[in-house]
């Protein structure tokens, strides 16, 4: 499977999707259902680089999976979690700043989102982040098991699941948190891209009139107040536009664009980086007279934050990852980023 630079642009979309709802800009009070775009292509990269390495030597490793994810998601996190460290020297509320990075970089921020039981500060975005890792700690360890015992209709079953679960805590009434939140309720993309990457979708092709009506649902949701449904069409209609950026679409698409390109691989970055500046300038009451300059200079700040992180910080780390022997070389990993946004 070669890598597909079309699936970088539509992380692109998904992020300035979450970019534009943490603006908190009256007209895009949908786009926090970015992080179920990442779901999606995050769950179809992750497992597809999985079965690849399974079908080529029998087995998974899981020491040479789980060090790769470390070196490609730790170096940026970490630099966030320093900053936060030498803030708390200089705040009031400085335990409460160390606990809230303590459960950050521990991957629990998706539980304290829906249990409350430590501070969030400037850390509550790493809940998708928490999701992901908990998913991925133990779907290496299931795949075998599964990939030769009709894996499509366990994973059917765990996508209907989720899905009957999602509705009756919607229908009674519980937490919304819960449904924002919980690992068990939340992460349908996930399994709509490991689904997907079962399916021989490299011999599908889909109408060129398929773009756009792919996009519609994706743009509607932006522009609307989040429902109970978006979940569920966000990720089918990720899953689509995954299956029509196939063969020639891949290089010709404007999502294969370099531009749009480079702010897909940048993506993580701009994920980690900016909610935090946009929550501390708010604190810090930096405001000018003039708000559209103010948040074009807020989104120039994070654009350069975040390439000055993938140059400098998280390339070093690519590089040492690519260096380690590993038994099944793809092409995919060095752009399946997983679980970069989150609605906060």
């Amino acid at each position: 499977m070669r890598y597909n630079p079309a699936l970088d642009g539509l992380r692109a979309v998904a992020v300035i999707f979450v970019i534009a709802f943490h603006c908190n800009h009256p007209l895009f009070p949908g786009g926090k259902v970015g992080v179920d775009i990442f779901f999606v292509l995050s769950g179809y990269l992750i497992t597809s680089i999985l079965l690849n390495e399974l079908r080529q030597t029998g087995s998974i490793s899981l020491t040479n999976f789980y060090v790769r994810r470390a070196l490609r998601l730790l170096p940026a996190l970490g630099v966030l979690a320093i900053f936060q460290l030498i803030r708390s020297f200089f705040s009031d509320n400085g335990s409460e700043i160390r606990e809230a990075t303590l459960i950050g970089v521990a991957y629990l921020e998706n539980w304290n989102s829906v249990c409350k039981f430590g501070p969030t500060d400037l850390m509550m975005h790493t809940w998708s982040l928490a999701t992901e890792e908990q998913f991925y700690f133990v779907w290496p360890l299931i795949l075998p098991l599964i990939v030769k015992n009709r894996p499509l209709i366990w994973l059917c079953a765990g996508f209907s699941a989720m899905m009957i679960a999602r509705f009756v805590f919607w229908k009674e009434g519980y937490s919304v948190a819960a449904l924002s939140f919980s690992p068990f309720l939340r992460p349908v993309g996930l399994l709509v891209g490991c689904t997907l990457a079962f399916l021989p979708i490299q011999n599908w092709r889909l109408p060129n009139v398929a773009l756009p009506i792919l996009m519609l649902p994706l743009l509607a949701i932006l522009v609307c107040a989040d429902k109970g449904a978006s979940t569920l069409v966000t990720s089918l209609a990720t899953a689509g536009l995954i299956v029509y950026f196939q063969g020639t679409r891949t290089t010709n698409s404007v999502f294969a664009a370099s531009p749009i390109r480079y702010i897909g691989g940048i993506s993580y970055g701009l994920y980690l980086y900016h909610l935090p500046i946009f929550m501390l300038t708010e604190k810090w009451k930096i405001h000018t007279s003039q708000p559209p300059l103010y948040e074009a200079g807020l989104i120039a700040i994070i654009f350069a934050t975040a390439a000055l992180s993938y140059e400098f910080v998280e390339k070093p780390f690519l590089r040492l990852k690519d260096r380690l022997s590993y038994r099944s070389v793809t092409g995919l990993e060095e752009r399946a980023i997983a679980a970069v946004v989150a609605p906060g």
